[in-house]
């Protein structure tokens, strides 16, 4: 069953991904359903205190972005795709995961601020000193890399946070045994 827990929610949180990096959207459409199957699962798994650990989870998970959304840091989909997967692994590992994604959120913050601040400059480098279709999509790159510089992508934290607080409380394995 553990196996089934994490595959629904990497379901979720992969598809989350896709639509935030594309996007910068989260639907609703993603994270209801996938609530109501980790409250189904949690009854399945431990009857009513499996739903009850469900919901715990997903308050947890929900109020560990809470604030980041309240001071504009973050939007109301990645509250939820937090809370989500908070209510697949219950209020320790929402704790865990929520306490992974800011980790992994810095982490990605960082790449993105360097890709910004760096990548822009060195695309302009290489279009001055090319012509024709280099600099043409060069160029392209450019405008796209500006296009996103007002908002970062917090699903892919998420995903990353989630997949280690499953990791920590042994639902998964990576690599081996």
């Amino acid at each position: 069953m553990p196996q089934l827990v994490v595959g629904c929610m990497m379901l979720v949180l992969v598809a989350s991904c896709i639509t935030d990096l594309n996007s910068r959207r989260i639907p609703n459409a993603f994270t209801a359903p996938a609530l109501a199957i980790a409250l189904l699962l949690g009854g399945m798994q431990g009857g009513a205190w499996g739903v009850l650990g469900a919901l715990g989870g997903l308050w947890v998970g929900f109020f560990m972005l809470l604030p980041l959304y309240i001071a504009g840091g973050t939007s109301a989909g990645d509250v939820k795709l937090l809370a989500v997967a908070g209510a697949y692994l219950g209020p320790t590992g929402a704790f865990f995961a929520g306490m992974f994604t800011f980790v992994a959120g810095a982490i990605f913050g960082l790449i993105w601020i360097t890709w910004h601040r760096f990548g822009a400059t060195a695309l302009r480098q290489l279009a001055a000193t090319h012509s024709g279709l280099v600099a043409q999509l060069v160029q392209v790159s450019i405008h796209d890399s500006q296009e996103s510089r007002s908002a970062i992508a917090y699903a892919p934290a998420i995903l990353a946070g989630s997949v280690a607080a499953a990791w920590y409380q042994g639902l998964i394995t990576i690599g081996g045994s």
